[in-house]
Parts: structure tokens; C-alpha cells; sequence
């Protein structure tokens, strides 16, 4: 199966609109225990506890998790202190944080990015990008 090059946001746009299938923990926000959806997952602020979500768990910058999060694809922009398994791709962003092992067929790591723990990708390997702001 060839590799699908796009951004994840372009590949799960559905997790950027409010729906049925997405679930937001809130700037501010802090949740104490597990968090599973069967859709995506956006992270404003603070989850002590895992994450699962069929799809793309988003970390947003300032956002942070402690415990592992498992998932179909991952972009990390705040800070994870825990195991982080996708099943698709991991992109740490420029402002991303992590402490943990990484287990992704493909990883993309910005320029500035932070990763503390062992790498496991199979299929494309890690890949390293300058990230470019804007939509």
C-alpha cells in the first residue's frame, strides 16, 4: 500500500469540525482518568490518563497528557509524558514535547521538537521538517 504523503489535517479534517465523533478537552480543562472515542480526540488542555481514538488524537501547543495514547494517527504540538502507538503516522510539531517510546509506521519531526525515548518506525522511517505557520 503506498504511503499517503498529506498532512494529517488534510487526511482527517473531520477533526477539525464539531461532531458526533470528536471529542474536545477544553483550554483550561483537566480530566482525570481514560479518554476513548471512537473518533478523534483534540486536547486543549490537561488529560491525566490514557487516550484512544480510532483516528487522529491531536495535542494542541500548551495541551498536555500524561499517559499513553494509542491511536490511528497522532499530531503533538503540547507536551506527552507517556508510550505513544499509532497505527497510520506521528507528527511532532516545532512546539511538541514528548517522554516516551514511539511505535508509528512513519514519524515526521519538526525542527525544535522534543523526543525523549526510543523510536520504532517501520515502514517510512523518521523523517525531519522545518514547519511552515499559517493555514
Amino acid at each position: 500500500m503506498a504511503a499517503d504523503r498529506r498532512r494529517l489535517a488534510d487526511r482527517y479534517q473531520d477533526a477539525s469540525r464539531w461532531g458526533d465523533d470528536l471529542t474536545v478537552i477544553g483550554p483550561g480543562m483537566v480530566f482525570e482518568g481514560d479518554v476513548e472515542s471512537p473518533g478523534s480526540v483534540v486536547v486543549a488542555g490537561r488529560i491525566d490518563g490514557q487516550v484512544r481514538a480510532a483516528e487522529l488524537v491531536h495535542v494542541a501547543h500548551g495541551a498536555v497528557v500524561r499517559g499513553p495514547i494509542e491511536a490511528g494517527a497522532a499530531k503533538i504540538e503540547g507536551a506527552v509524558d507517556g508510550e505513544i502507538r499509532v497505527r497510520d503516522q506521528l507528527e511532532l510539531g516545532v512546539s511538541g514535547r514528548v517522554r516516551g517510546d514511539v511505535t508509528s509506521p512513519r514519524v515526521a519531526v519538526a525542527d525544535g521538537a522534543y523526543l525523549k525515548g526510543k523510536v520504532r518506525a517501520a515502514e517510512g522511517g523518521v523523517t525531519h521538517f522545518r514547519e511552515k505557520r499559517g493555514g
